[in-house]
């Protein structure tokens, strides 16, 4: 009879309730050998040479660099938040499975059976994100210049004077980005560049409010900004993960 060896998965997230939901949903498979690699700051190092290590956005870009080492590990990403800049950053750094908080415990499973067999694997909802950012029209380097200015709050002289560039200029940068990002107006521009991660996310720009109230913009450009940036982010809910992780923790405890 043939020996069934099943694949390594370390499993580490920031979050203790989708780490456990994490375990639990990935150790009902006989196919996976789940294992911890959890220090006293979060995730050290693989113990051994896993096949899989399923981490969290930050830890995963940042061990995906750094696992030269361990040239048949392979990096899963279970993110909390799901833009299409995070799905980008996260495979150009050599992850390989990138899976969104809010999928099926199937997608779950599925991602960890391809990276252990050495192949990719995006969620549909991170697969849906990279098509549409290939199907948008991209921007400029110096209409991302005048976008994160017009974020910061700056008005057409502002950001003219910042650039060396004429006020026509500017306001010529702007009728293009309004266009690119299809958006009627700066407060819709402002709030789809943030959701496309093109600009600091809005909750990432709430702490510097205060500052930004401050200026004031003959063209509406700092009126539009603090409409933005006080936007509460819309939270991905846990869907599988949750009711996987409450009931873990609850027979843990």
């Amino acid at each position: 009879m043939a020996l069934f060896t099943p694949a390594v998965i370390e499993v580490t997230h920031e979050n203790a309730v989708v780490e456990a939901g994490l375990r639990r949903i990935l150790g009902a498979w006989p196919e996976f050998e789940v294992r911890g690699a959890k220090g006293a700051s979060g995730f050290t190092a693989p113990t051994g040479d896993p096949d899989v290590i399923v981490l969290d956005h930050a830890s995963g870009i940042q061990w995906a660099k750094n696992l030269q080492r361990h040239p048949r590990t392979s990096i899963m990403v279970v993110s909390m938040t799901g833009q299409e800049t995070d799905v980008r950053s996260a495979l150009a750094a050599g992850v390989r499975g990138y899976v969104l908080i809010d999928c099926s415990a199937d997608d779950i499973v599925n991602a960890a059976r391809a990276l252990a067999a050495g192949r990719r694997h995006l969620c549909t909802a991170a697969t849906l994100l990279m098509a549409d950012s290939l199907a948008q029209p991209t921007l400029t380097m110096r209409e991302s210049e005048v976008l994160a200015l017009v974020f910061r709050g700056n008005n057409n002289k502002e950001v003219a004077r910042a650039l060396d560039i004429s006020v026509g200029t500017v306001k010529s940068h702007v009728r293009g980005l309004l266009m690119k990002l299809g958006a009627r107006c700066r407060t819709e521009a402002l709030w789809i560049a943030s959701q496309r991660g093109l600009i600091a996310r809005p909750m990432d720009a709430v702490a510097d409010l205060s500052a930004m109230s401050r200026q004031s913009s003959s063209d509406g450009s700092s009126a539009a900004l603090r409409v933005t940036a006080t936007r509460p982010r819309t939270l991905p809910t846990l869907g599988a993960l949750q009711v996987s992780a409450a009931w873990g923790l609850r027979r843990a405890g």
